[in-house]
C-alpha cells in the first residue's frame, strides 16, 4: 500500500488557493452574465423607454417581468454550481501541489522521499514522475520492497 492512499474524503486542502480560484472564475461568470442580461433586456427596455403605444408598453413590461422571474433563479443555481465545481476542480491541482512541495521539502532536507503518488483523477501525474527521478539522482535508485529505506545514501 503507497504511504498516501487514494483518499476521497471531502477536504479543502490549500484554502487561500481554491478560495482565490473559486471567486475569480464566479467573478468571471458573473461579468459575463451581465453582458448577455444586457443582450437579453435591452430589447424590452429599450421599447419600454422609447414607445408610447399601451399595447406595445404592456407586451414589453410582461415579458420583462417574466424575464425577470425566469432568469434569477437560474442565475443563483448556475453560480453556486461555478463556485462548488471549481472547488472540487481546484482539489485535483492543490493536492499535487501540496504533495509536491512536501517532496521538495524532505529533498532540501536530503531525506529519501517515499513513492511519490497522486490520488488517480489528480493532475500532474507527469511531474510525481520527475521528482521520483530526481530523487533517484540524488540518492540513487529506490531499494527492494523488504529492505528499510534509510535518510541518506544507500
Amino acid at each position: 500500500m503507497s504511504p498516501h492512499p487514494d483518499r476521497r474524503c471531502w477536504k479543502v486542502i490549500d484554502r487561500k488557493f481554491q478560495y482565490g480560484l473559486a471567486f475569480r472564475l464566479l467573478f468571471s461568470a458573473i461579468l459575463l452574465f451581465l453582458a448577455g442580461l444586457v443582450l437579453v433586456f435591452s430589447p424590452s427596455i429599450f421599447l419600454l423607454g422609447t414607445t408610447s403605444d399601451p399595447e406595445t408598453l404592456e407586451k414589453s413590461a410582461t415579458e420583462l417581468l417574466v424575464l425577470h422571474k425566469r432568469i434569477w433563479p437560474a442565475a443563483l443555481f448556475c453560480f453556486a454550481g461555478v463556485f462548488i465545481y471549481c472547488l472540487f476542480l481546484s482539489r485535483r491541482i492543490a493536492g499535487p501541489v501540496y504533495r509536491i512541495n512536501t517532496v521538495l521539502e524532505q529533498l532540501l532536507r536530503d531525506e529519501r522521499p517515499t513513492r511519490i503518488t497522486f490520488r488517480k483523477n489528480d493532475w500532474f501525474h507527469p511531474t510525481a514522475e520527475l521528482l521520483e527521478r530526481l530523487s533517484d539522482k540524488l540518492h540513487g535508485p529506490s531499494r527492494k520492497d523488504g529492505e528499510t529505506m534509510g535518510g541518506g545514501n544507500p
